[in-house]
């Protein structure tokens, strides 16, 4: 009999490593769907999306984004890193064309990880749009981020140099240090508006070529597009 204990005892201890390994226990949902089509494992990070009323999504890091018919209430928070196992439900239209509609089967939070996101490290970006509108002609704001830590550009008028920090999709610079030089107060304007978004940056989203770079208390985020090598 103390063998058996043993046994049942040891594959207990296996099941449990295997269920809480790369992240925390999954959580399994009931899905309506009698479909038993193929199941595909998606990992990425939970974002808010304010259309229709708010919905949430889950975006990969290749970028893609699906909407879950089914997240559950403890996962629905921005920039959580998840791992979930779904069916396509191209039978269901995504609300506000979000992405492929998906039904979890399973869902865990990725604790400890951070999400694999397009890397911003040693590329070039060219401000496009500050605030919603275009940038000043010939007073071109750029953005580039060195080694790990360091970024450079122009402000429109001025150099700026200083540091940054990125974590899963979280970004935040700081402090940056600038040349005094004065270019007309238009393009002080934008300079200023400009750094001044950059400072008070929360968070960030590659969608080729684009940069989108969302900063607190503006509605428009700075879109940038990627520089020639």
């Amino acid at each position: 009999m103390s063998w058996r204990i043993v046994l049942v005892s040891a594959a207990m201890t296996i099941f449990t490593s295997c269920t809480s390994a790369g992240g925390e226990r999954w959580v399994e949902l009931v899905t309506p769907s009698p479909d038993p089509g193929s199941v595909d494992r998606i990992i990425g990070t939970v974002h808010h999306l304010d259309v229709e009323g708010g919905l949430f999504v889950i975006r990969d890091a290749a970028g893609t984004q699906y909407h879950p018919t089914n997240l559950p209430e403890a996962f629905r928070h921005e920039g959580m890193a998840v791992e979930a196992d779904a069916r396509r439900r191209d039978d269901m239209m995504s609300i506000g064309m979000a992405g492929p509609t998906i039904e979890l089967v399973r869902v865990r939070h990725r604790s400890g990880e951070v999400a694999s996101v397009p890397g911003l490290w040693s590329t070039s970006w060219r401000l496009e749009e500050l605030a919603g509108g275009a940038v000043i002609d010939g007073a071109q704001a750029t953005l580039a981020f060195l080694e790990q830590g360091q970024v450079v550009g122009n402000g429109s008028c001025n150099q700026f140099h200083g540091g940054a920090t990125i974590a899963e999709n979280r970004i935040a610079f700081g402090p940056l240090a600038t040349t005094r030089m004065f270019c007309g107060e238009e393009v002080m304007r934008q300079e200023n508006d400009y750094l001044g978004a950059l400072r008070e940056a929360e968070r960030f989203e590659v969608r080729e070529p684009f940069l989108y770079i969302y900063a607190a208390g503006r509605p428009h985020p700075l879109r940038f597009i990627r520089a020639e090598e």
